[in-house]
């Protein structure tokens, strides 16, 4: 979880009494509750701007992560080199802004400029047609897709492709289907 600066940024709440810790701590999860946080209490010099933006990093990440409170203390004592003291004021604030975290993060993540497919129709037709050179036959496909981005803009993409063109669209969903499910698998383990 933590890299060198994150780490060395972590430890520097060694150097903190515990009331200061603690301060720095609130103030921390004060902000990313969105309010407005006490400044007065712990300063604003550059070592403690470093330190909020670590605790940040660190609360941020384990809720991403889906950390309970045991596995930040964990975390913060193995790789961030974290006193037990420290790690335990770190991880006993995470509880109280756990479940705020958890929604920001999945209103982020679901306010994406990228579109999901959010409905589709798919429609069947064999066209018979005669001409000079003799009846053609031919499988048309009418597909339907509406996109949207979570942000109530759904765009509507109606198209037609033939039997050649419909089984490459297939085959090329399925390649995206695996190739998300590889990375999907890597990022659980």
């Amino acid at each position: 979880m933590a890299q060198p600066a994150l780490a060395r940024a972590l430890r520097s709440l060694e150097r903190l009494s515990d009331t200061d810790a603690r301060a720095l701590v609130a103030r921390t999860c004060a902000s990313l509750r969105g309010e407005n946080p006490d400044e007065s209490q712990v300063g604003t010099s550059a070592e403690a701007e470093e330190a909020v933006g670590a605790v940040s990093v660190a609360l941020v990440e384990a809720a991403r992560r889906g950390f309970n409170a045991g596995d930040l203390r964990a975390s913060l004592q193995r790789d961030g080199g974290c006193s037990e003291i420290v790690a335990n004021v770190i991880a006993d604030a995470y509880e109280g802004v756990k479940k705020s975290l958890e929604a920001q993060l999945k209103a982020h993540a679901s306010s994406s400029a990228v579109k999901r497919l959010k409905s589709h129709a798919c429609r069947a037709d064999y066209v018979v047609s005669t001409s000079a050179n003799g009846d053609a036959r031919e499988t048309a496909f009418h597909l339907s897709w509406v996109l949207g981005d979570g942000r109530g803009g759904d765009e509507r993409i109606d198209f037609t492709c033939d039997t050649e063109e419909m089984m490459h669209l297939v085959e090329t969903l399925r390649e995206a289907c695996r190739a998300s499910e590889l990375i999907s698998a890597r990022s659980t383990t």
